[in-house]
């Protein structure tokens, strides 16, 4: 009997597919073993999906903040600039994604949307994954088992900054779907002004590498203050 279509091709995928789901889970309880230090006050601002954890003392009107990879979820972006009166600068490659981000934002002046891949150097990128609306999401990492294969612009932090004339980004929250373990040591968050840094680590590379990359923060002055999902930290610059 011949299998019905994709049935030969489900049944391949779908060991990886179990494999990559116990990385995320040993992945997660490595991290969710790491401690964060007290601060107070913090508030979270968004939805329960794209929202993030800031300190509420801190931010003010005169920050610039960097939102990359912002996929459809705006609402973190949109309560950044409505409780502080902020300018935010949202990147992601999906320019669908910026189509939807402007037609919620109705032209306020203090967000703009950007179609760049931010990368540790510029240049072409490939990336991985799906566009659509619901579940669009694109990783130059090998996040995803499925999906296609696009090619977007890349760009740095500091070339970002250089083209859009500003000389610092006090908030930068920093998705990129696992190439955090390249973008993150290649910034001078410091030199750049950051005092808000709020990142994901990916299953894309061992725990130890995350953690790793979180020792070399909190040395260069940045604490974990906050920790979600488990995965997902807000580091505050001492």
């Amino acid at each position: 009997m011949r299998p019905f279509p994709g049935t030969a091709r489900s049944s391949l995928l779908r060991p990886r597919k179990i494999s990559n789901a116990v990385r995320r889970r040993v992945f997660e309880r490595r991290l969710a073993h790491i401690p964060v230090d007290a601060y107070e006050p913090l508030i979270h601002l968004g939805s329960d999906y794209g929202g993030w954890v800031v300190p509420d003392d801190l931010i003010d009107a005169g920050w610039t903040c960097y939102s990359v990879g912002v996929g459809h979820d705006i609402s973190f972006d949109l309560e950044l600039i409505a409780r502080y009166g902020v300018r935010v600068r949202a990147f992601d490659p999906f320019e669908l994604f910026g189509e939807m981000a402007l037609s919620q934002t109705a032209g306020d002046p203090r967000f703009s949307f950007h179609p760049y891949a931010v990368a540790h150097r510029d240049g072409p990128l490939e990336m991985f994954g799906r566009q659509d609306h619901e579940r669009g999401a694109v990783s130059a990492a090998g996040l995803f088992d499925t999906g296609s294969a696009f090619t977007r612009p890349g760009r740095t932090i500091p070339s970002l900054m250089r083209v859009l004339g500003d000389r610092h980004v006090e908030l930068l929250k920093l998705d990129v779907e696992g190439s955090e373990y390249d973008v993150i040591p290649s910034l001078d968050l410091r030199a750049l002004g950051v005092r808000v840094f709020l990142t994901e680590f990916h299953h894309t590379s061992p725990a130890g590498l995350a953690r790793a990359v979180i020792g070399q923060l909190e040395r260069e002055g940045y604490r974990a203050v906050h920790r979600k999902d488990p995965t997902s930290f807000t580091f505050v610059r001492t």
